[in-house]
């Protein structure tokens, strides 16, 4: 399949840079084919010439083009946010569920993860994360008294709560679960079934917060995740055990 012209680009710009010689358009294009990307040497000559404008690579005469220290800067940035993305990916993947194990497996990371922003969020959360974390819990309550799905206040919650700590890298993983279209939904179609309302374990999260008591933020967040797992227990056992099995 063919890449978009965008990643052509930086093929292009990561062939120059592992090339010993300077490269031109013909030897790219052999590079390209060798990678089962079919292209033009005259398309070939143009993504050079695109490279040279923006000063990621600089011509040698007719020998070809070398690339620059700014088209070596560029190249790890592009580098780095490949590998991010596979690694997103990877996680994202990781959260496809398929029974109640594999959601126990999400649960108990989200524990880990959610633990620490929790508690984060109580040492470092500003007067206006308070009143997001406030402004949401209220949309929520008013979203479970007409019947309607939660799900995104639910999840807007557990954002919120990662952003108001502080840390990218925490944040950004509970991003991860939380826009994966299983997890939510999973968990509050079954916590419906047992009766169990979210937003409920949602307000001590939010108290320890306002009263800046992180180990108190934590202790709740992983009651409220306990809570969660409880339900999924209660579910599989009650609602998806074959007649006679139930206890």
């Amino acid at each position: 399949m063919h890449a978009s012209a965008h990643e052509d680009l930086f093929t292009a710009l990561a062939a120059v840079a592992e090339s010993k010689t300077p490269l031109g358009a013909w030897n790219l294009r052999k590079i390209f084919d060798e990678r089962d990307i079919h292209i033009s040497e005259a398309t070939c000559g143009r993504l050079l010439r695109t490279l040279e404008d923006a000063e990621y690579v600089k011509s040698v005469g007719r020998r070809g083009r070398v690339i620059t220290n700014r088209g070596l800067k560029t190249l790890e940035e592009w580098k780095e946010k490949q590998n991010r993305y596979r690694s997103d990916l990877a996680f994202s993947q990781s959260l496809r569920i398929r029974g109640a194990d594999e959601l126990k497996d999400v649960l108990v990371a989200r524990k880990a993860i959610e633990g620490e922003t929790a508690a984060l969020a109580a040492a470092h959360a500003t007067d206006e994360d308070i009143q997001k974390l406030q402004s949401l819990i209220q949309d929520h309550k008013k979203t479970v008294a007409t019947g309607a799905p939660a799900t995104d206040e639910n999840s807007a919650f557990h954002r919120a709560v990662s952003q108001a700590s502080k840390n990218k890298v925490l944040s950004a993983a509970v991003d991860i679960i939380y826009r994966h279209p299983d997890v939510p939904k999973a968990l509050e179609y079954i916590r419906n079934q047992v009766g169990s309302i979210l937003v409920e374990d949602h307000l001590p999260i939010l108290d320890r917060i306002i009263a800046r008591d992180p180990e108190g933020a934590k202790r709740e967040m992983l009651a409220h995740i306990e809570n969660v797992i409880k339900d999924v227990d209660t579910y599989w056992r009650e609602w998806m055990s074959p007649p006679g099995e139930q206890e």
